[in-house]
């Protein structure tokens, strides 16, 4: 989807279910558009008042539960660090590196077969989305 579509597609959204689009939401909401994929609250609050100085860190975490809570955006957690934030129209398990940090999307399909096992034999429903799966990529076992 391009960005100006996307953009407008998550501001109309906003407005659906009754919220505002003001000036710091609109600069939020471009920030992310323009990052993507996997972006840190800070990385984000940071380029947001690159722009707009005035935009409080917390209306950026205002924003992003909002969004979350829209179900237009979902969150990670990599490891020991920040959550990172990407859009649910993707929505993917990720595997991350202990050693380098390198982080690898994995389509849900992968999981599928080992989280309908758990729930078949343990009663019970694992969110792989939530959480990454730490290991070792290619590179640093061949290192």
């Amino acid at each position: 989807m391009a960005r100006n579509d996307r953009l407008e597609k998550i501001l109309a959204l906003v407005r659906e279910r009754g919220g505002r689009v003001t000036t710091p939401r609109r600069a939020i909401v471009t920030a992310l558009v323009d990052a993507d994929n996997h972006v840190t609250a800070d990385d984000l609050a940071d380029a947001v008042q690159q722009a707009h100085p005035d935009v409080a860190r917390s209306t950026v975490y205002r924003t992003l539960d909002t969004l979350t809570e829209m179900g237009v955006i979902d969150h990670a957690h990599l490891g020991h660090g920040p959550a990172i934030y990407h859009f649910t129209e993707r929505t993917h398990h990720h595997l991350v590196c202990q050693n380098c940090g390198r982080v690898i999307e994995l389509p849900l399909a992968v999981l599928t077969p080992l989280q309908d096992s758990v729930a078949r034999d343990y009663h019970f429903h694992i969110d792989a989305t939530h959480f990454a799966i730490a290991g070792h990529c290619a590179e640093c076992l061949s290192s």
